[in-house]
């Protein structure tokens, strides 16, 4: 657990969305002397899937409980085997190195989201953040130059107010709303995703199902616009299944921004897959379906309005998916939500004037958005690269995974994954906010002295690792 590290201020928090990023920064927060309460509309214990939780997380969690915990909840991944979806044919393998991943500080854990959410939940209840689940908020206000505290409305009729608000609410967020000033500009993409979780007592009656879920590994099968991912959650107990369905596949307008759409398994045609997949999918109960929606804006780099995760006010905030919007069952979403809540949680524990207020957004904002964009991108290019159509660029894509899963890391051809698995993996949220802190922060409080505040942009601090703009070309994963 971590220690308290006794904010100066003491702030009432509200926190809108009571997910992976709002249980985060509200257990952060709560942790270093802040009051906290959650609000969320769902409740624990709903549909959800497997997920994937890489070093960069994994040590944060592990600052909070111990490794054992996590290894009880969570499964060492091996690796990924890649195959093709049609026949299940062989086409590489990627490894998770255990002494590669301990070079990064952590470990790649394959987990299912509900663990992880209740385990969450206990660390903000055990820190005194109050939860209120199965209540749903229909209307933020802003405050006002006189009272700049924020509130927001509930559906039971109940007005709730706060010294400041964090939107941690998800893709579809209220709260942006209020941030942004208008409506959300959302509109159907090109990829639907379907989740479900595959009881183990029935696959363990079935000795080749049981082979693959006792596996350690992360496998994916590559198709023709359809790729699927599986993996062992809850220690093996029960098996979790993506599968991402892209333009041409599928109805383009089937499927909404939601984790509450549960089909039957017949909605797929799988008819044409590898023989092991359809057994698979036999098992499964239903599916929760989901989609990816593209918001312009976002996507602009020129658009003020879409690049804002603040308002004006200084006292709302996004964070995770109400910031940025994520490919549903992508590799990286849990990861990058939690990071921004440990960062956003990290500079706010040491809040000791509303003054501070302004630098503090701006630096949360400068140090997580070109981490963001640039994770995502390759999370997205990722995602396409394993669902290419037949023809020459899947041929060349195949001979270029035989080659690379026949390499060795250790040796000089790998050094460039290394290299770019490390910006990843190796990053610590909660390490750059104190550094942020350490060459800024400190700074600017001190030479404050009433005078308005001037934002310190990280891209200046000359310490800094080589910029995240220089990983132009495809992650390896």
């Amino acid at each position: 657990m971590s220690s308290n590290t006794g904010a100066l201020l003491d702030v009432d928090f509200l926190v809108v969305g009571g997910g992976l990023a709002g249980l985060t920064v509200a257990f952060v927060l709560a942790e270093s002397g802040h009051r906290v309460r959650v609000i969320e509309k769902r409740g624990l214990g709903v549909p959800a899937g497997g997920i994937r939780v890489p070093p960069n997380v994994s040590k944060l969690l592990a600052q909070w409980v111990p490794r054992e915990e996590l290894l009880r909840i969570g499964t060492l991944c091996a690796g990924t085997p890649l195959r093709h979806l049609e026949d299940g044919e062989h086409v590489g393998f990627l490894h998770w190195k255990a002494d590669i991943m301990r070079e990064l500080g952590g470990d790649f854990l394959l987990m299912h989201h509900e663990d992880l959410h209740r385990l969450l939940y206990t660390l903000a209840t055990s820190a005194g953040v109050r939860v209120d689940f199965n209540t749903e908020v229909v209307a933020v206000h802003q405050g006002t130059e006189q009272v700049p505290n924020p509130s927001v409305s509930l559906l039971n009729g109940e007005v709730v107010t706060a010294d400041f608000l964090i939107g941690a609410d998800g893709p579809r967020s209220i709260v942006r709303k209020a941030v942004l000033g208008r409506e959300d500009n959302a509109e159907p993409s090109f990829l639907t995703v379907y989740t479900t979780t595959i009881p183990g007592e029935k696959m363990r009656e079935d000795p080749e199902m049981r082979r693959w879920l006792d596996s350690d590994d992360w496998p994916i099968w590559m198709g023709n616009n359809r790729s699927i991912c599986a993996h062992p959650v809850r220690g093996h107990k029960d098996f979790g299944l993506h599968i991402y369905s892209w333009e041409g596949d599928v109805d383009p307008l089937a499927g909404e921004e939601t984790w509450e759409d549960l089909v039957p398994v017949d909605t797929l045609d799988y008819s044409t897959h590898a023989p092991i997949v359809q057994k698979l999918l036999s098992f499964a109960p239903h599916l929760i379906r989901t989609r990816l929606m593209r918001r312009p804006e976002y996507e602009d780099d020129s658009s003020d309005e879409g690049s804002r995760w603040s308002d004006h006010t200084s006292r709302i905030v996004l964070i995770g998916e109400s910031a940025h919007p994520w490919q549903p069952g992508g590799t990286h979403p849990v990861s990058i939500a939690l990071e921004d809540a440990a960062l956003f949680g990290t500079l706010f524990s040491r809040l000791t004037s509303w003054s501070q207020l302004p630098s503090f957004l701006a630096a949360y904002q400068e140090l997580r958005e070109e981490r963001c964009a640039v994770v995502k991108a390759s999370d997205i290019k990722n995602a396409r690269m394993v669902a290419m159509p037949l023809g020459p660029g899947r041929d060349a894509r195949d001979v270029d995974m035989r080659k690379s899963s026949a390499d060795e890391w250790d040796e000089g051809t790998t050094k460039e994954n290394f290299e770019e698995m490390a910006w990843v993996f190796g990053y610590v949220a909660t390490d750059e906010a104190d550094e942020w802190w350490v060459n800024w922060g400190r700074y600017s409080q001190e030479a404050r002295g009433g005078e308005k505040h001037t934002s310190f942009s990280w891209q200046m601090v000359s310490m800094m690792s080589e910029p995240a703009t220089t990983v132009t070309h495809d992650l390896p994963y």
